[in-house]
């Protein structure tokens, strides 16, 4: 009872900040975004190991990456060589309180890459209020306002949606005005 209560506010707060949305929309590809923002489930090896793997190669092409992950724990982890929240640094509905966590949704990325295959109510959230001009991700249950939406098997992984996406983003063609 308590968790249905808490889902459907967390539902609300993300309805209302769709309607309030304010954010300036403008196409990308891999190629032509300058900035890569990269929201990702940390708290699974696999999904952490691809994840860094893929940030890696965008790096490798001049891209200004920055990576934000979310490690559902109750203590930090330690060792971890990027950004990174955890679950004490929720409130009670699930949204993100932490300082690194807000800052990021605040940066105007060219493209945003939300790694959520987990469905994660808290890179819901920061998902939705990133200011970013481009947002691909996941199919979700949750409210969102993503430009590009993936829907692989569960059991592929981060690799095999990075590989799709790059596929998708390459047959975007930009305006050359």
């Amino acid at each position: 009872m308590l968790e249905k209560i808490r889902s459907a506010l967390f539902k609300k707060n993300l309805r209302r900040t769709l309607a309030a949305e304010q954010r300036t929309r403008k196409s990308y590809t891999l190629e032509s975004a300058r900035t890569v923002g990269v929201l990702f489930d940390a708290s699974l090896e696999k999904y952490k190991a691809e994840t860094l793997e893929f940030a890696r190669t965008l790096e490798k092409k001049g891209k200004k990456v920055q990576l934000l992950g979310y490690v559902k724990t109750k203590q930090a982890p330690v060792g971890l060589s990027f950004d990174f929240f955890f679950q004490k640094e929720l409130d009670w509905i699930r949204t993100p309180k932490s300082e690194k966590a807000l800052a990021f949704a605040k940066e105007k990325f060219d493209l945003l890459i939300c790694l959520n295959p987990a469905d994660e109510a808290p890179l819901a959230w920061l998902a939705t209020h990133s200011q970013a001009a481009m947002k691909t991700g996941f199919i979700t249950g949750y409210p969102n306002d993503f430009d590009m939406i993936l829907e692989i098997p569960a059991e592929k992984g981060i690799r095999y949606f990075t590989e799709q996406l790059h596929l998708y983003l390459d047959k975007i063609v930009l305006s050359t005005k």
